[in-house]
């Protein structure tokens, strides 16, 4: 019995040599090890952890999502541009898995255009990676819907109190950017929220200066086109 299928064996690799040729019969056996070495390697890059901590925002700007609740009070989502490890960025190869914004996105092509890092250039898929100099890259480019991705680092429910102040650099009714920037209290920061009509205040253009008790005391809402 094992002698018979030694036999069937050999006649299998003799028809396919026969059919590609020696010469041929390697290279194909050199591709199949190359493809599964190649798959056993591949690596999953995920962002690091975030760097701000909810419950002690310290003096931060950090880029926030208002929403409007209704009776004055408003729900402030925090997020952080998702960082790299400067290492797993720098020892980025095809085939290799990049995490972002809880999604996958396989790597086609890897280019390096000075201290930056274009993967996927010019595709549907592009991201961009720019070091920030204590061995993390910022993700600050993806091409999918045209944003910086973000780290969501939780929610907080706030009352609009009048004495809030807010620097507006977009026009409230055209959604255009300022030439000068707009001086505005709670109040007129509650109106633009109650009436709804206006240009966002999303994470894509919204970023609050917040105290050492996690309260805010300075909102910016600056121009995006995306917002």
């Amino acid at each position: 019995m094992r002698n018979e299928m030694k036999m069937k064996e050999k006649e299998r690799s003799n028809l396919i040599m026969k059919i590609f040729g020696k010469k041929q019969f390697a290279v194909l056996a050199a591709l199949l090890v190359a493809v599964m070495i190649g798959t056993a390697s591949a690596e999953t890059i995920a962002p690091l952890p975030a760097r701000i901590d909810l419950d002690h925002l310290c003096d931060r700007f950090v880029t926030t999502d208002i929403e409007y609740q209704g009776n004055g009070i408003a729900t402030l989502t925090l997020f952080e541009d998702e960082r790299f490890d400067a290492e797993a960025l720098r020892a980025l190869k095809e085939g290799d898995v990049i995490v972002s914004d809880g999604e996958e996105t396989a790597v086609v092509t890897i280019e390096w255009d000075g201290p930056d890092l274009f993967v996927n250039r010019n595709t549907e898929t592009e991201m961009l990676f720019c070091e920030t100099g204590d061995e993390e890259f910022e993700h600050v480019y993806y091409q999918m819907d045209d944003r910086i991705p973000q780290v969501k680092l939780g929610s907080m429910d706030q009352e609009i109190l009048p004495y809030m102040t807010m620097l507006d650099w977009v026009d409230a009714e055209t959604g255009e950017v300022l030439e000068q920037v707009a001086v505005r209290d709670g109040e007129a920061l509650l109106k633009l929220l109650e009436e709804d009509n206006g240009p966002s205040f999303s994470v894509r253009n919204v970023r609050i200066l917040y105290d050492n008790n996690n309260q805010p005391v300075l909102i910016w809402r600056y121009y995006s086109p995306a917002q």
